[in-house]
């Protein structure tokens, strides 16, 4: 399948499915949900999109919830989060998400991008999407392709 029929299958599917975040598929919502909880130090917000047996493989390591949620502290700085959806395959209330995440953090009037390559094994529950597995691999902002074009997605911040 070439990009532009993926790109074209995602804004139908963005278009027929009702109400999201930005133009992305339902099953997108957890991963927009937990980068903007990171962002804002918001543990509730990320149990909230998170199974509790969920694990994050985050460079070379193994993080659960236990590990991940202590580190939420806030630290004065002001995080914006970019995706651009790769793929998205769904199989009997799975979803497969591949993504390019890109962010812009701003702390003490310095600015410092950061990139990663990153997949979601998100699961459907009675109360929506929620993410069962993260992998996250960190780039060079520079690997990213030319031709990838990012979108600023988050939530309004609750607090």
């Amino acid at each position: 399948m070439t990009k532009l029929s993926i790109r074209t299958v995602l804004i139908l599917l963005a278009t027929f499915t009702g109400p999201t975040l930005a133009e992305h598929p339902p099953e997108f919502d957890p991963v927009v949900k937990i980068f903007s909880g990171l962002s804002y130090s918001d543990k509730e917000l990320v149990k909230a999109v998170t199974t509790t047996d969920f694990l994050l493989l985050e460079m070379g390591e193994v993080w659960d919830l236990d590990f991940l949620l202590p580190l939420l502290k806030p630290n004065g700085s002001e995080r914006n989060n970019y995706f651009s959806v790769i793929s998205v395959s769904r199989f009997d209330g799975v979803a497969l998400i591949n993504y390019w995440n890109k962010a812009t953090i701003i702390q003490d009037g310095a600015e410092s991008k950061l990139a990663w390559l990153e997949s979601v094994v998100a699961v459907e529950t009675e109360t929506g999407w929620q993410l069962k597995q993260m992998h996250s691999t960190r780039i060079d902002p520079k690997q990213i392709p030319e031709d990838v074009e990012f979108e600023l997605m988050m939530v309004e911040r609750s607090k």
